[in-house]
């Protein structure tokens, strides 16, 4: 019986010996890259040229050859905005994989958890939402050249807001929740976004075309005006400064868009409704009491002052705004001319318990960033 050769598999343990040390050596790179990545106000473009090249390197390792998307790559930095990486790369020159190749990549791999779904709507939903997205909703393009979706988001401090936002979108695809921490206020929030089907590319749609669209009957004029209260309007009860005197009520719609709000003036006088308006709120340059914050353009406001038809209106607007919708409850509860000392109980407790609910989650942002941005500055 023949003898295998001395040291004949010496060579092959030694290559794998090599290529394991490479491989440690590359993770332990990208640990550091990722750790460089996570430093508070670091600044791409003062870094010298060999760091650089190792964080190119980490990118091409990880979203060229390993396939790994762009927004999983800022949720590996983690406290980063999901769009970080894709500046991230603009920023060292190099040109992230094609949108489409990635995709179709990520669904045969079966990589990809949370699949989008085109819309499936009525005419009257298409309406809804763009009332919500003209008055609050930001709609961006994901990727460069990502002809196949869009991405919405919203930033808020109050928790039916998101609670809304999530109930719209994620039957379409998955909401991603982070904290926010504004510098000129000093104070915290959430912001939600969703990337989201190409069959939403609805709501870019050129408004003046919605427009016509939207006003060729009362049921989409209707969504229409409910998406713009949910998202920018209010409805008002109060009373008399001096107390005595029946319950005020009011539906409000506010913007620093004139044009949207001259808009629905004329929806609501075509449904037959007695609009007031516009006026001007506050005017450009006027400091906010709360934090102090001049407002950059004029913001102004239209209104429905009449008791009963407020009540007309909130019986027939399909709203859905978990807060408007208590609001117009207790507001279709009251009587014309019911005494204000009788409803203000009612309006102050639902009030508070609003504002109750709104500072829990402005705490939570706040905890919740702090957690991962432990140098923040207040």
């Amino acid at each position: 019986m023949e003898e295998s050769p001395p040291n004949e598999h010496k060579p092959a343990d030694s290559q794998g010996a090599q290529a394991a040390d490479a491989t440690a050596q590359k993770q332990e790179e990208d640990k550091q890259v990722i750790e460089l990545l996570r430093t508070p106000g670091l600044s791409i473009k003062y870094l010298d040229e060999p760091t650089k090249d190792r964080i190119r390197r980490f990118i091409q390792r990880t979203h060229i050859e390993k396939g790994v998307s762009l927004s999983d790559v800022s949720k590996m930095i983690g406290n980063k905005t999901s769009g970080y990486a894709s500046w991230l790369t603009r920023q060292l020159g190099i040109h992230p994989r094609p949108f489409e190749e990635a995709r179709l990549k990520a669904i045969k791999e079966k990589r990809r958890i949370y699949e989008r779904r085109p819309f499936d709507g009525t005419k009257e939903d298409k309406a809804y939402l763009l009332g919500l997205r003209h008055g609050d909703i930001s709609v961006t393009k994901p990727w460069p050249n990502a002809a196949e979706a869009i991405r919405v988001s919203t930033s808020t401090t109050h928790p039916a807001m998101a609670e809304l936002f999530t109930n719209l979108f994620s039957p379409y695809g998955h909401i991603s929740m982070h904290p926010r921490y504004k510098k000129d206020t000093q104070s915290y929030e959430w912001n939600l976004n969703a990337v989201l089907d190409g069959s939403f590319k609805f709501l870019d749609e050129e408004r003046e075309a919605a427009r016509k669209w939207i006003a060729e009957s009362k049921t989409t004029m209707l969504e229409y005006l409910a998406g713009v209260l949910d998202a920018e309007g209010s409805i008002t009860m109060t009373g008399y400064r001096d107390g005595t005197g029946g319950t005020i009520l009011m539906v409000c719609y506010y913007n620093t868009d004139l044009d949207l709000l001259l808009y629905i003036l004329k929806i609501l006088q075509n449904l037959g409704y007695n609009p007031v308006g516009p006026y001007l709120d506050k005017p450009k340059g006027h400091k906010s009491s709360k934090y102090g914050i001049p407002h950059l353009k004029d913001y102004w406001h239209i209104q429905i002052s009449r008791f009963a038809e407020c009540q007309a209106l909130l019986i027939e607007l399909p709203i859905k705004h978990p807060e408007k919708t208590q609001r117009a409850q207790l507001a279709l509860s009251l009587e014309y001319k019911e005494a204000w000392v009788t409803t203000r109980e009612k309006v102050y407790r639902l009030r508070e318990s609003i504002i109750k609910a709104r500072n829990q989650f402005v705490q939570e942002a706040k905890t919740t960033y702090k957690s991962t941005h432990p140098q923040t500055q207040e």
